[in-house]
């Protein structure tokens, strides 16, 4: 879960950078009205390139910078929040994140991530009631990533039915959001759903080809509608890819039981 964690915070980085991002009229203009803007912006910017590489130690020290500068910049806090989550520091980083709100609750994106933080605590009533507030504001230009993380948030709890419900409305909004398909895909399996699981499998691909979990669900899933042959041709095709250990085990196990059934 917590490599899924890191995965939602390097995308909320990305997004929430963009969303609060403001439009400055001239950095000589704002220099003016505060002259410490042009050494708190440049901090800043230093800040988000770390970020974006995530150098995350490294962007937390630019971005505290800017903030004793700046302090009243809600970007600059929400930054800083984000930084600070990726790190595992869950309990700063919210702070961070709700002055940032303080400054500017139009901020809707740091609902986002205050959900995948708590869902990382193990706090789900907090977690769902951020990414509602996410969702009630209809000019959010990504809702289909609060269900996706709402699936996640589900999946975690052994809500496997809504999780699935949540991350078919994520797919619903955006059908190219390909990293969804992947726990639709493994959720439609543990189900029974095999031709779903199938279906979902081939989008995920589409983003992520010659993934192994992926080729190894759609070798299981073929399997399991009695499709033999191409489950043993995705097989062959996944033992020339080095795949790990434990997958493996997993195609040797699945290998027998073709065998078994074919004799």
């Amino acid at each position: 879960m917590r490599k899924i964690l890191f995965i939602i915070f390097g995308c909320l980085i990305l997004l929430s950078i963009s969303c609060a991002e403001k439009k400055p009229e001239t950095l000589r203009q704002l220099k003016e009205s505060n002259p410490d803007y042009r050494e708190a912006y440049i901090d800043y910017q230093k800040g988000v390139l770390l970020l974006k590489k995530k150098e995350y130690s490294m962007a937390v020290n630019f971005l505290q910078s800017a903030i004793k500068k700046e302090p009243k910049n809600a970007q600059y806090w929400n930054a800083l929040g984000l930084a600070l989550s990726a790190m595992g520091e869950y309990e700063d980083a919210i702070d961070a994140l709700n002055k940032a709100l303080e400054l500017n609750p139009d901020l809707t994106d740091i609902h986002n991530t205050l959900g995948a933080i708590y869902t990382e605590l193990g706090d789900y009533d907090k977690a769902l009631q951020e990414y509602g507030k996410v969702l009630k504001d209809k000019t959010y230009p990504t809702p289909y990533f609060v269900y996706f993380n709402i699936g996640l948030l589900k999946e975690r709890q052994k809500k496997y039915e809504e999780a699935i419900v949540a991350f078919e409305q994520a797919v619903s909004l955006k059908k190219d959001f390909y990293r969804a398909y992947i726990p639709l895909a493994q959720l439609y399996y543990k189900r029974g759903r095999y031709a779903d699981c199938l279906s979902a499998v081939k989008k995920a691909e589409k983003q992520f080809p010659n993934n192994e979990v992926l080729l190894l669900l759609e070798a299981k899933a073929n399997y399991m509608l009695n499709n033999y042959d191409e489950a043993k041709r995705i097989l062959a095709k996944l033992s020339l890819l080095y795949p790990s250990e434990e997958v493996r085990a997993e195609m040797e196990k699945l290998k027998k039981l073709i065998n078994l059934e074919e004799n």
